[in-house]
């Protein structure tokens, strides 16, 4: 029988010079806020010995910067120098204005010099907080909000059609284009709220010490380990899964100072990280040991945390005019969280970053056969491959497919290595199971074949867990989506009130060519702003904007 070898987890090696220097620069969606609501971005990374996207890091940082400091910060995955997402916009920020730190971790250090960030004004409808020192009450003076068109771009919007406006980019230059696209209500909160922005795209830098770390494969992860009893770790393994994951599983040592380095594919989103000490690579290979489950452990991931300094960011200036603009946003805002779903998304490409590979397993949905009373017999009746053998008096699952060696079991994604309680699961908390009956390397070590099970809520099941392992909720990249509306139209029942109606965060013109797209308006009329940002080859800004009454 033919057999399949995968490598992960071991070191890999990038060609990106460490001396290139990486320069990430950041557009949203619009540039006024209120916190609850979706800041939709997309991210350029350009390698500026060449002026052109760069290939080395996989992954960028967005830092949310008002005068009290750091308020948060957002990872992106990177494809080829681009990626994009979407951040909602806390309900702890405070009103005022926030300054977007962008950099790359090969050049993100403590900052060198001040860093011109683009400038989002945030307005709390739910609570008086303000950043402190950063509010002014007065009169204020409109804005246009944008800046000046740049770029040989042109823009135009058709007549609004059975509630769509059709919208027309055309590239008159000579070169390819690449831009996000963004379609929002220029409603009075924005007239008022004038423009604080006055940098252009590739205006938004500053300098960083360079730290020669790059996430080229997906982020790189730091994980300290002691014992509870402050006991030293060192020369045990770690496994780290991700819970609802299908092969976001990596295993390695843990250092003489306690730290084990994950070169990870992107974990993306939210996410429970479940790790897992062993003792000894022997007990990686064929389970727990009694030492394993007697131990408990203090697990933290490591974050680094640099010195950030930023240009200085104006107050944001409030008025009672904006009253009822912000009452109506405060309200559509709410509405729109109520009903929100990631359905109404459009989900852009990402790198499949699984252990296992992009070969397919063999599912087996349980609802789909007679269910047996239990998983020992529903795996001997119907799952092929797998079997269940009795090994030193213990259960033990095992892919058969002409090795019979050890088998990696997951549920849920996360790596169980007492067998027993996996089948002692109630089978009817089972949704699929899912058999990859190849063989499999996770940094030195080798299995032969793997089995998920997937349960229906994704909790794996009630399964009481050892104390060597610990539960760490983790943020990892945003997931790479896009709004083009079109899911949101065909939704029944869901009260399109969004503030922005279009985004599309990467979109490419070749030269001489156009791109169009049907822009649905949503349940409210008023004035629509159409804005265009991006780059030609060699880093050349691209920025157009254009006004249209959607009725």
């Amino acid at each position: 029988m033919r057999k399949y070898l995968i490598f992960i987890g071991v070191a890999l090696v990038s060609t990106f010079s460490v001396w290139a220097q990486e320069r990430v620069y950041v557009s949203t969606d619009k540039d006024v806020y209120v916190a609850g609501e979706d800041l939709w971005f997309s991210v350029y990374c350009i390698d500026e010995s060449t002026g052109k996207f760069s290939n080395g890091s996989d992954m960028a940082y967005l830092q949310f910067v008002s005068r009290e400091g750091v308020a948060a910060t957002q990872k992106v995955a990177l494809i080829g120098g681009r990626g994009c997402g979407v951040f909602q916009v806390p309900l702890e920020f405070g009103t005022g204005n926030y300054s977007i730190v962008s950099y790359t971790k090969c050049d993100g250090g403590d900052a060198v010099t001040e860093f011109d960030g683009k400038i989002i004004s945030v307005f709390n409808t739910v609570t008086a907080r303000r950043v402190k020192d950063g509010v002014t009450v007065g009169a204020v003076v409109p804005g246009s909000g944008h800046l000046e068109q740049s770029g040989d771009v042109s823009v135009k919007v058709g007549e609004v059609k059975d509630g769509k406006a059709r919208v027309r980019i055309e590239n008159k230059s000579g070169e390819l284009m690449r831009l996000n696209v963004s379609v929002y209500h220029a409603d009075k909160l924005v007239k008022l709220s004038g423009s604080y922005n006055n940098t252009s795209l590739l205006e938004r830098k500053g300098d960083f010490e360079k730290v020669d770390e790059v996430d080229y494969a997906g982020e790189v992860m730091d994980v300290k380990v002691v014992g509870k009893d402050g006991s030293s770790c060192s020369g045990k393994f770690l496994y780290m899964s991700a819970m609802g994951g299908d092969g976001e599983v990596f295993v390695n040592q843990i250092g003489e100072d306690g730290v084990v380095r994950f070169n990870t594919g992107n974990v993306m989103g939210r996410r429970d990280l479940v790790f897992d000490v062993r003792e000894s690579s022997m007990s990686v290979l064929e389970g727990a040991s009694a030492n394993d489950t007697a131990s408990a452990y203090n697990v933290e991931v490591l974050e680094p945390m640099y010195k950030r300094m930023v240009k200085e960011i104006p107050k944001l200036t409030i008025s009672k005019e904006m009253d009822k603009a912000l009452r109506e946003r405060g309200r559509r805002m709410q509405i729109s969280r109520r009903f929100v779903s990631d359905t109404i998304m459009d989900s852009w490409m990402k790198k499949d970053h699984s252990f296992v590979g992009n070969t397919p397993p063999l599912v087996y949905n349980l609802d789909e056969y007679t269910r047996f009373p239990n998983l020992e017999e529903t795996l001997r009746e119907y799952v092929q491959f797998a079997r269940v053998r009795e090994v030193d008096g213990k259960p033990q699952i095992k892919v058969i497919w002409g090795a019979q060696g050890a088998c990696l079991t997951l549920v849920d994604g996360v790596p169980v290595s007492d067998h027993a309680t996996i089948l002692g699961l109630d089978q009817q908390l089972v949704k699929q199971i899912a058999v990859y009956p190849r063989r499999y390397q996770l940094n030195h070590f080798v299995y032969e074949g793997v089995v998920n099970f997937v349960t229906y809520k994704g909790n794996m099941g009630g399964i009481r867990l050892p104390k060597n392992v610990s539960i760490v909720t983790f943020d990892g990249a945003s997931w790479p989506l896009a709004f083009t509306g079109g899911h949101a139209a065909s939704a029944e029942y869901y009260p399109n009130f969004l503030s922005t109606i279009y985004w599309n965060p990467v979109v490419d013109i070749p030269a001489g060519e156009a791109y169009e797209f049907d822009c649905v308006l949503p349940l409210y009329g008023g004035e629509f702003r159409v804005v265009v940002e991006g780059m030609l080859p060699c880093a050349q800004e691209v920025y157009a904007v254009r006004l249209f009454d959607g009725k």
